[in-house]
Parts: C-alpha cells; sequence; structure tokens
C-alpha cells in the first residue's frame, strides 16, 4: 500500500474517531487497523503530533475556512483530524511523504545514534530519515533523506545495504558514510575496511577505506582519496575543514540552523577556511568566520542571518 493511501486511511480514522457518534465497534475497528501494518500506527503517531499545532488556530477563522469542505456542525476535532491528510499532501507535497512518514529520521541540527536489532549501529546527521528493512536473506537501510553513518554487524546470511534513489553500497567490511547531497547525488565515503557501491547502471567499484565514490545518473564513479578530510567528525559534533572555500563552510553550516543563512557565494569565492567548529554553536562558529576573514555577519532575526563581504 502507498503511504499517500496509508496518510489518506490515518486522516478517515482520526475523522471517525473524533466524530460525536463513534461506536465501540468503530473504535475496535481502529485498533484492528492500527495491528494490521506498523506503518498504519506510525502514520496516527505522526499525524496526532501535528494535531496540537493545527487545533491551536483561531477557532473562528479556522471554522469559517472548515465548514466550506466539511459538512456544518461537526465537532472541530473531527474537522482538524480530516484535514491532516491534505494538509500533509499540500505543505509536504508527496515527495516528501515517505520521509515524513521514515522509520527513524532528525530535525534540523539534531543528529541521533540508533542501535539495530542485528549488533549494527547507525548514526543519522541533521534532517535525515531512514526506513529500516531487514528479513531472513538481507538488511537494507533505505536513505530517504540526508547522511548517516554505519558500523555494521557480521552477519555471513544477510548482506547489509544502504539504499538510495542512485543506487547501493553493501558493506564488505564495517563502516561507512552514505550522503544524499542536494545536487541529487549520493557519495559514499568509506572509514573502515571495503564497500560495494554499484548504481543502476553499471558494475559498480569498491571503495576501500579512506576513498569515496559517487553515485550520479545511476553510474557510480571511480574512487577518490579522501586526503587530509575528517568525513565523520560530525559524528563527534564537529566540523572539520582544511583549506575549505568558504561558501562550502557556510553551507554545511547551514544545515544545522533552523531559518535562512543567506551568502553571496561569488563574492566569497576567493575565500577559503581551515579550522575545526562545533556544529551544535552555528552561531559561534560564524563568530569565528568573521573574526579571522574580512566577512560581517548580520543577524536579521534568529531565523535570518546574512553574510556578505565587509
Amino acid at each position: 500500500m502507498s503511504t499517500e493511501h496509508i496518510i489518506e486511511q490515518a486522516a478517515n480514522w482520526l475523522t471517525r474517531l473524533h466524530d460525536e457518534h463513534v461506536t465501540d465497534a468503530d473504535r475496535r475497528a481502529f485498533d484492528t487497523w492500527c495491528q494490521a501494518d506498523p506503518r498504519h500506527a506510525l502514520a496516527i503517531e505522526r499525524m496526532r503530533g501535528l494535531w496540537g499545532s493545527l487545533d491551536t488556530l483561531p477557532a473562528k477563522p479556522a471554522r469559517i475556512a472548515l465548514n466550506r469542505a466539511f459538512a456544518p456542525r461537526r465537532p472541530r476535532g473531527a474537522q482538524v483530524a480530516g484535514l491532516l491528510g491534505v494538509l500533509l499532501c499540500g505543505w509536504f507535497g508527496l515527495d516528501h511523504l515517505p520521509v515524513w512518514m521514515a522509520d527513524q529520521r532528525t530535525g534540523v541540527g539534531e543528529r541521533r545514534q540508533i542501535a539495530l536489532e542485528d549488533g549494527s549501529r547507525l548514526q543519522l546527521n541533521s534532517n535525515s530519515a531512514v526506513d529500516v528493512k531487514f528479513d531472513g536473506h538481507q538488511r537494507v537501510i533505505e536513505l530517504l533523506q540526508g547522511e548517516l553513518w554505519v558500523d555494521v554487524a557480521k552477519d555471513a546470511q544477510r548482506p547489509f545495504m544502504v539504499r538510495t534513489d542512485q543506487g547501493t553500497a553493501t558493506a564488505l567490511g564495517t563502516r561507512y558514510l552514505v550522503k544524499r547531497a542536494e545536487d541529487g547525488t549520493t557519495i559514499v565515503t568509506v572509514i573502515e575496511s571495503t564497500v560495494a557501491v554499484k548504481g543502476d547502471s553499471n558494475a559498480g567499484v569498491k571503495v576501500t577505506a579512506g576513498q569515496r565514490s559517487i553515485l550520479e545518473h545511476g553510474r557510480a564513479q571511480a574512487p577518490q582519496a579522501l586526503g587530509n578530510s575528517d568525513p565523520d567528525a560530525w559524528t563527534r559534533g564537529l566540523l572539520k575543514v582544511n583549506d575549505q572555500p568558504l561558501g562550502d563552510v557556510l553551507q554545511a553550516l547551514a544545515s544545522y540552523r533552523h531559518g535562512l543563512l543567506r551568502f553571496d557565494a561569488p563574492a566569497l569565492q576567493d575565500l577559503r577556511v581551515s579550522g575545526v567548529f562545533k556544529l551544535d554553536d552555528t552561531s559561534a562558529a560564524l563568530a569565528a568566520l568573521a573574526d579571522n576573514l574580512p566577512i560581517q555577519v548580520e543577524y536579521f532575526t534568529d531565523l535570518l542571518v546574512v553574510v556578505k563581504p565587509r
């Protein structure tokens, strides 16, 4: 069943449960539906998480808007529930529904460690989402958004694979990173041992410790050496850069901040940065950059920061 269909069913159930005519039979049927598929209960949980935000809307304007779409005299709870599915599809878009329904996800600026049932360990970077699909034959992590670090437990019977829409990264050892970049590519970086990286349209490559491969247009590029970079520094709450363009550093910091961090990349293209910054305090990182580079950082609000040449 598609995610969109589950969202629609969940919204219908919440509408039904908050109707004044709900029966015990309805509640029993709802319990059966929740138990039929883990995604059903997850959809209800996520919708209830949004409930409070929607139900704090001013009553009079909300009722006027709702009554245009629903029959009059229905309880406000039922009206709010009935709109949740529409709001999710409209505000988040169909492409974002799998992320909203992901098994595990992090918010902006959040990192999370996850222990898997096989003994493997994941860590999700800021604003990331995964689905975990284990069965008797394979272990698959669907990376829906963002970046993950994985330390794979040995299991001779079940290969361990991270999958994106560009291809797969199958562990032949232990620790590696997989990132869905904003340009649509997938970046696989190996910290220890070897990973088999395969696109949809080529035979794939083997990437060893200290190398990375980029999956683009369904093809795995030849491995490249990492040099002096420290790609998993974020798992320790750090951003380490060595002679990197300022624009790249600002983009990395922006992914850990709520709101907007704006900058004119061409105007800053000649400035390069080396240093170590704490990801849990991006304002301190911006202040350090302003102290050491000919730039100024302007805070219009906590949610809008502009960096420009001094």
